[in-house]
């Protein structure tokens, strides 16, 4: 099952979409988020890079907040710690799979600074919680809406993944997440 609303949905989007996504869009961290890079201002192209938001940084004196990319142990941590086990140097904490006990060295590390996106050059990459949450927010249906999943053996005639509000208003889609999106992006 799709999980996550994908790069491509979201370029297809217009300016004025974008722009109403971006209202909704509270960044949080372990979230994903695809950044869009100008690498090419001659020839207008950008590069697209997701990541997990490892933290949100409010600037003061300015509404912007800035999305530092988050990443996971540093991999020279393993290769020191491999090192040191082959060369016959055995770690005190043998017990514990020579890992040390300090919970300080096992925080995630993050990035170089070249790792900080402005949230005005990102667009969130929602999941179906997400997209949930946001339809209620923006009241799709005023008097809720209704999501229908299939069995598991479809037959002949059954329908995909239905999104339907109270006027009738139907998504259907083989992914509930795709008709999520497509009810979404009616609203935006």
């Amino acid at each position: 099952m799709k999980q996550y609303v994908t790069p491509e949905q979201l370029l297809a989007l217009s300016n004025t979409q974008r722009a109403n996504l971006m209202d909704l869009w509270l960044p949080q961290v372990n979230t994903l988020a695809m950044a869009r890079i100008c690498k090419d201002v001659i020839n207008d192209e950008y590069d697209n890079i997701i990541f997990v938001i490892g933290e949100v940084i409010v600037t003061e004196g300015r509404n912007d907040l800035i999305l530092r990319r988050y990443r996971l142990l540093d991999e020279s941590f393993f290769e020191e710690n491999s090192t040191e086990e082959i060369s016959g140097e055995a770690n005190d904490d043998a017990e514990n799979g020579g890992l040390p006990d300090d919970e300080e060295e096992f925080e995630p590390v993050y990035t170089e600074p070249e790792q900080y996106f402005n949230k005005a050059d990102c667009l969130p990459l929602p999941g179906i919680g997400q997209l949930i949450e946001w339809l209620r927010h923006l009241r799709y249906g005023q008097d809720g809406f209704d999501i229908s999943i299939p069995p598991v053996r479809k037959l002949t005639g059954d329908k995909d993944f239905v999104v339907m509000n109270r006027n009738e208003l139907e998504y259907e889609e083989e992914e509930l997440c795709d008709a999520l999106w497509n009810a979404l992006v009616e609203c935006l």
